[in-house]
């Protein structure tokens, strides 16, 4: 299939936002300076949220989603999913599955698109590959 192709189904399912996106060989930065990308390397303590004294906080990454959710583009990447471990993929299936993380919901119109280099499919975790869309 052509790179043109892809990149219109690309779009048709940033549009749709039924599922998370598996894209290959497409780099972060085409999502544009308002998407908010998460290397998957990151450490589960900054995915999660965390306590400010009595109070339980979102990350910041999460603050930025709910920012940019009066954008019509409000994009969150996890970038090169396969470069970690299937085992540590792990730490993002509440978001990928439940749209959340803890006690805080994704907006609605926040698309998540996983990236990954070409032929690298079978490094990502069998779990999560069942909950994406593959372009």
């Amino acid at each position: 299939m052509s790179q043109e192709k892809r990149l219109e189904m690309l779009n048709d399912y940033i549009k749709m936002n039924i599922a998370p996106i598996l894209v290959e060989n497409i780099p972060s930065n085409i999502f544009g300076s308002n998407s908010v990308i998460l290397p998957a390397e990151l450490d589960i303590s900054m995915l999660n949220g965390h306590y400010e004294g009595i109070e339980f906080m979102p990350p910041s990454w999460y603050v930025q989603v709910v920012r940019n959710s009066s954008s019509s583009n409000n994009i969150l990447v996890i970038d090169e999913i396969s470069r970690v471990s299937k085992e540590d993929q792990m730490k993002f299936y509440e978001l990928l599955k439940y749209r959340k993380i803890g006690t805080f919901d994704l907006p609605k119109n926040c698309v998540i698109i996983i990236t990954c280099r070409d032929k690298n499919i079978p490094l990502i975790n069998e779990k999560l590959v069942s909950l994406f869309v593959h372009i």
